[in-house]
């Protein structure tokens, strides 16, 4: 008996239905390609007799089977082409849908190991709690465990109410001293694993964001800094300037890096070159600024770690 339940089994069945339909679809298009060929030689041959009864020259026959083979392939070349053409399209996009449904499951999967872990952690040190045993780190290990349950849980709500086409509230946010207070009240949340240094150039305008989605951008950007740095203490330093007509925040860390091509984050479910998380984090940064009319770049930082470039634009209150 198959031990994989129907959500596993028939996505994958209905992949090979469709691949096999797509297979028999390709054949009868070349079958009519054939077949059509086939008339066109016959209607010509047709034709050429025809005009040799009527007494014409055979030259001037030829040139007449000429003209009506050439325009009879351009009609059935430019039929087959839009044929193909449209059952390419086709393809594509059922391709694009079975990645994406499948990116889905992995995230569903990713997310319930996510949630899991924490969960089991937070039962065993309330039980120890509840007998009696309190002390520093078991309270220190509960409250870490309940931030990274709260910050699974809002980032599944935000990547619904995204994909959902939720609105953002934007508004003039003046950076300086508010960045300096949100990016602290999120390194505070990992204890020792994480300290930042924040460095504002003076004079920098307002730029034009949801308080929130940034709140949110910054504590992706911490959590996946600490989560992947794969050092003890992960240094995070933030530089904001004005660039241009846009003002900059870079984003750097001191952590391992990552091996993939910077194209490649930022995408829905990618996850990288670990199998831990859910691949929803970057995404969500990439997703925001886009809705908050910025832009954001990932690249390796120049000692090998991870930067993110945050490009704001500026408020016109």
């Amino acid at each position: 008996m198959d031990s994989k339940g129907a959500l596993s089994v028939q996505p994958v069945r209905q992949s090979r239905v469709i691949a096999l339909l797509a297979g028999v679809w390709l054949a009868i298009i070349l079958a009519l390609g054939f077949w059509w060929a086939s008339i066109v030689m016959r209607q010509a041959r047709r034709i050429a007799d025809l005009s040799l009864q009527t007494g014409q020259s055979a030259a001037q026959t030829l040139a007449e089977v000429q003209l009506t083979q050439r325009m009879l392939y351009w009609e059935s070349g430019t039929f087959l082409l839009l044929l193909l053409t449209l059952s390419g399209a086709l393809f594509w996009f059922y391709w694009r849908d079975m990645l994406r449904a499948r990116g889905t499951q992995a995230f569903f999967a990713a997310l319930t190991h996510e949630l899991r872990t924490p969960l089991t952690s937070v039962r065993l040190q309330t039980e120890a709690i509840a007998e009696g045993e309190p002390n520093p780190e078991l309270i220190e290990r509960l409250l870490a465990d309940t931030h990274r349950l709260e910050s699974q849980i809002d980032k599944t709500l935000e990547l619904a109410r995204i994909e959902g086409g939720g609105a953002l509230a934007e508004q003039a946010i003046r950076l300086y001293p508010w960045l300096n207070r949100v990016l602290g009240s999120i390194v505070a949340v990992h204890g020792d694993a994480a300290r930042f240094d924040l460095f504002i150039e003076q004079g920098l305008p307002a730029v034009r964001g949801d308080t929130s989605a940034v709140q949110m951008i910054l504590r992706n950007l911490v959590e996946n800094s600490v989560r992947h740095g794969d050092v003890d203490c992960v240094q995070i330093n933030v530089h904001v300037r004005r660039l241009g007509k846009r003002v900059e925040m870079r984003y750097q860390d001191n952590g391992r890096g990552f091996t993939e091509s910077p194209a490649r984050l930022g995408r829905l479910f990618q996850r990288g070159g670990s199998s831990s998380g859910t691949g929803v984090g970057l995404y969500l940064v990439r997703v925001l600024m886009d809705r908050m009319g910025g832009d954001v770049l990932f690249a390796h930082a120049e000692d090998g770690g991870f930067e993110a470039r945050l490009y704001f634009q500026p408020s016109e209150d």
